[in-house]
């Protein structure tokens, strides 16, 4: 099916409505670029007070889609369902009548387009994208009826996605619930240091296209390690000894800008790896997490994963946490600084089996999210291609 095309500029209309500091009241709704996700999965505006913002903004409403143009390949494009104010990073982009938001929307975060604007921004540092490389953008116009259609499928399919992405979160504060459920009266406690036998920084290696697989801060998610994307570093037989994951070791999050992201956790197994490619190999870790090795027989590594996991364990992490250039951290003696419940072995196996039912439904939930995800890939390019 052929359809004919349009720059965006003869389709919509990129604002650029600029509103002083001094305009904006107490109870505006402001969104920087932090408050939209990667890929356009979420938005989460804040409300500002009058004076918070110093410098100029746009304004956008209901009927604009918002355009991150600083590092475009981020592919940070929302519709928002409220007017305010937003960064001047961003771009509200109004469609004409003959242009469906939803439809433009779908389309600005296909693939193809991401890497369109991705190949077309400037700046070697923070590359942004012009406005006037995005009007001149070509977009495909089919009728009206047509690209309601077709949005309507990718709304379908894309909600499924949400809906997993919700449970997935949802079964992540399961662990942490348990835990307080089930030890939360527990008065007796023990450092983090005298329940370990090591805390070590990881390699400041960079990847490269050959060494050893390097578990990183992206292989740190929900409690587990995710193995979707695995590096590889270089290092010397004295370096490989240094940096070794063991069966058990507790890999921490220990930097990241958002405070909410320190001390993320998860435990390192042999059997999680057993399928990769890269299996036989010795496991290390990057700089930028701590490696907690604990006493053996006395402590289930899983048992103070889940502690760190729950809101006392948080409490404690965020606490030891300190700021500096815009990044949160905690080092090796904040960590073992630390206190956790004493508990009896047993109790501590019978946490560790109610998680391990949580994970195996969660990986379902996740393998099930990856489909939706493979599909609503295929979607959006038979959609754009006149094919759906």
């Amino acid at each position: 099916m052929s359809w004919v095309t349009a720059k965006l500029s003869q389709v919509a209309t990129i604002e650029r409505n600029s509103i002083a500091p001094d305009a904006i009241t107490s109870g505006t709704t402001y969104v920087g670029l932090e408050h939209i996700s990667s890929g356009g999965a979420s938005l989460s505006p804040v409300q500002v007070e009058a004076g918070e913002l110093s410098s100029n903004k746009f304004a956008f409403d209901a009927n604009t889609i918002l355009f991150g143009k600083l590092r475009p390949y981020l592919a940070k494009v929302v519709a928002p369902s409220v007017s305010g104010v937003c960064s001047t990073d961003i771009l509200p982009i109004r469609p004409h009548g003959n242009l469906d938001k939803k439809f433009l929307l779908h389309f600005l975060l296909s693939p193809k387009q991401v890497a369109y604007v991705a190949n077309r921004a400037t700046g070697a540092n923070l590359p942004r994208l012009s406005p006037k490389e995005l009007a001149a953008m070509e977009i495909p116009l089919p009728p009206l009826e047509e690209q309601r259609r077709i949005a309507g499928i990718l709304n379908a399919t894309d909600a499924l996605r949400r809906r997993r992405r919700e449970v997935l979160a949802l079964l992540d504060t399961l662990p942490g619930a348990i835990f307080a459920e089930m030890f939360g009266d527990v008065h007796e406690t023990y450092t983090l240091k005298e329940a370990g036998t090591d805390f070590r920084y990881g390699t400041s290696s960079k990847s490269q296209d050959h060494g050893l697989p390097v578990l990183r801060i992206p292989n740190v998610v929900g409690g587990d390690v995710d193995l979707s994307e695995i590096k590889t570093v270089p290092l010397s037989a004295k370096e490989e000894a240094r940096f070794a994951l063991k069966d058990g070791d507790i890999l921490l999050v220990r930097t990241n800008g958002n405070q909410a992201y320190v001390g993320r956790s998860a435990v390192f197994k042999r059997e999680k790896v057993a399928a990769h490619e890269m299996a036989d190999r010795t496991w290390s870790f990057a700089s930028y997490l701590i490696r907690a090795r604990l006493k053996e027989k006395e402590l289930l590594p899983d048992f103070i994963q889940g502690f760190l996991s729950s809101a006392a364990g948080r409490k404690q992490l965020l606490a030891s946490s300190k700021t500096s250039a815009g990044q949160f951290n905690i080092n090796t003696e904040a960590l073992g600084a630390i206190r956790v419940p004493k508990v009896a072995v047993p109790a501590q196996a019978a946490f560790v089996d109610r998680v391990a039912e949580i994970k195996n439904h969660r990986q379902q939930v996740l393998d099930h999210l990856s489909e939706l995800e493979n599909l609503f890939a295929s979607l959006q390019t038979r959609a754009f291609a006149g094919e759906l």
